[in-house]
């Protein structure tokens, strides 16, 4: 007939209380756990950390973290690598991290690169396509083309690889069986955006019973939380006595990305609960280090990095990393001037560009006279210039930061924490303070960790955390009898003559809404057809609190659920459960006679 009879979707039916799939891993000793493993994949760096299960309860901050070779040296050690990815054209992975990077300058610098694809900054693909696909393809910096999902993959796969082999020469013994792997992810990515990390994860030979997300600032507010309690214990300091019930406080994980905010209050037994659903954007690290390659091109000459970029590769990754340490230690010397190497070739591309040496009378000659000074191959800038780097990153974290407490949810929060790779920066150390006189900002020891440790410790005690709140309004579409002088016409349709409104909002969970965790909101799907098997639910979000229509300016379809419908006739009846206490969206399903039925949510934009 063109439309859907009435029964065809849903009926709210409150919510209940129950535990849903991932709350399974609460004791792990049940489930054969003996080791929980973090893989943090940021967008600038990615590293691994695990602990015991059998020390955990008495050691939790007793956390192993891989230990990466850098390219500085061969006794050089990091606890985080560049996430970076270096495959062939056939998309066979070669390298990983500081491994990718050394092996590309030796094929750039031997001109052997071609054949090769090199990707960074992939992770921002998947907070940036609101609209993401499972099939979606990141393109490198020559234009080469990948499935993200496969790059992904490509790195989980060899970073699980890399910890059972650590674990091999350690002589530790647990199997893989025994595992759980904690994968971190953004607080605000969207739904699809999640599901498109388990997928990786997933297509990188992880058992789906043995997988969890963690969200990243809610991973770092586990750590910090645990290294506050246990300095409670040992010392007398102001700060570690701050972590106790009915304390709010906000934490800003500063990534190379994304800045996320969320909002926490301690409960009961040092529990955690949201009292604002996570909020951010992409104003992180990474920004910085774009205005200062902006500010040498407007320096040097636009033409002059784009040739070492193209042609110079080797030297183009030296400049870059000599930026990200320059960036995180940007206080500079006692005047604030910061002082970068300037690769060989790129003093030689700029003479054969311009026609001259690159030296402090060619810099006079220049807009930045005064506050720049050459020598070698060593180039000083001024602190104003540094500032400015800064300057509209720091604005727009302040600013938001500011807007998140002006709201009545905040009143009486005393404290911000600062995590991430970012929160390291001695610029960052210096100006949040300043803007925040009357907080207490707090930064873990190795911020650049929190995220990967606590990740470990969310999945040794996920019940750690209380509660959270929905970031928008979820819904389905239903049909109900028309309302005259309320609903619009336009969504009239007639079955038998009698008036129906079709798509309604029909509202499973509203934005701002505290949902424990394990807590479900079930709704009942109806067969239409006899021989129907399976049905197809459209999922919306909304960024209202009572949106109408599921055709609203502020809805957006989002995915599907699709039902699998038992039997014959059309009174079958199939009660959905969705969750959404946990780290992302999770359904199940059961008919009528209590049995299990197979519910998959599809949030990726592939249908």
């Amino acid at each position: 007939m063109g439309f859907l009879p009435k029964k065809i979707i849903s009926k709210w039916s409150g919510m209940a209380c129950a535990s849903s799939v991932l709350g399974s891993f609460s004791n792990l000793q049940t489930e054969g756990i003996q080791l929980v493993v973090a893989l943090d994949v940021g967008t600038t760096h990615a590293g691994i950390a695990w602990s015991l299960c059998s020390d955990f309860e008495k050691y939790p901050l007793r956390i192993t973290s891989l230990q990466w070779p850098t390219n500085v040296g061969a006794s050089q050690t990091a606890y985080k690598t560049p996430s970076v990815l270096l495959v062939k054209s056939n998309g066979e992975f070669v390298a990983f991290g500081y491994d990718a990077e050394e092996k590309y300058s030796e094929l750039a610098n031997d001109d052997a690169h071609y054949g090769y694809y090199f990707f960074k900054d992939f992770k921002m693909a998947l907070y940036e396509n609101e609209k993401l696909r499972s099939d979606h393809l990141f393109f490198d910096a020559e234009g080469h083309a990948m499935k993200t999902k496969d790059i992904f993959g490509h790195i989980i796969r060899y970073m699980k690889q890399r910890l059972l082999d650590d674990l091999k020469t350690r002589g530790n013994t647990v199997k893989e069986d025994n595992i759980l792997w904690v994968v971190t992810v953004p607080a605000i990515w969207n739904d699809g955006a999640k599901q498109f990390m388990r997928e990786a994860a997933l297509a990188a030979d992880i058992s789906e019973k043995r997988l969890r997300l963690a969200l990243e600032p809610e991973a770092a507010s586990i750590y910090t939380r645990e290294i506050l309690l246990e300095r409670s214990s040992t010392d007398d300091q102001e700060e570690s006595l701050v972590f106790k019930q009915g304390m709010k406080y906000i934490v800003v994980d500063l990534g190379g990305g994304t800045i996320d905010f969320t909002l926490k209050e301690v409960v009961d037994d040092n529990t955690i609960k949201d009292f604002h659903q996570a909020t951010g954007g992409p104003w992180g690290g990474r920004t910085v280090n774009r205005m200062i390659l902006d500010f040498l091109d407007d320096l040097l000459g636009k033409d002059v990095l784009e040739e070492l970029k193209t042609n110079h590769k080797s030297s183009w990754l030296e400049l870059e990393r000599e930026v990200e340490l320059k960036k995180k230690n940007a206080k500079g010397d006692k005047d604030g001037r910061i002082l970068i190497q300037m690769p060989g070739e790129l003093l030689d591309v700029f003479e054969k560009k311009t026609g001259k040496k690159l030296i402090n009378s060619t810099a006079f000659e220049s807009k930045y006279a005064g506050k720049i000074d050459i020598k070698g191959k060593k180039l000083r800038i001024d602190k104003c210039i540094v500032e400015s780097c800064f300057k509209k990153c720091l604005e727009d974290i302040i600013q938001h930061t500011k807007s998140i407490l002006e709201k009545p949810e905040a009143k009486g929060t005393q404290y911000i924490i600062l995590v991430g790779g970012f929160a390291e920066s001695e610029y960052m150390k210096t100006e949040m303070p300043k803007a925040f006189e009357d907080f207490k900002v707090f930064i873990p020891d190795e911020p650049w960790l929190a995220v990967m440790r606590g990740a470990v410790m969310f999945g040794q005690r996920p019940s750690v955390v209380e509660s959270r709140i929905a970031r928008y309004t979820y819904g389905i579409a239903t049909i109900r009898f028309f309302l005259k002088d309320f609903d619009n016409p336009k969504h009239r349709i007639y079955e038998d003559n009698v008036p129906y409104c079709r798509n309604v909002f029909d509202k499973l969970a509203e934005v701002g809404q505290s949902f424990r965790l394990g807590e479900t909101v079930t709704t009942e799907v109806f067969a239409h057809k006899e021989f129907m098997s399976k049905m197809k639910v459209k999922v919306f979000r909304s960024t209202e609190k009572d949106p109408r229509y599921v055709t609203d300016e502020s809805c957006t379809a989002i995915g599907e659920m699709l039902v699998a419908m038992p039997g014959y006739g059309k009174d079958r009846k199939v009660t959905v459960s969705l969750c959404f206490g946990e780290e992302e969206i999770t359904c199940s399903g059961i008919n009528e006679s209590n049995e299990s039925v197979h519910v998959k949510l599809n949030l990726l934009a592939d249908n």
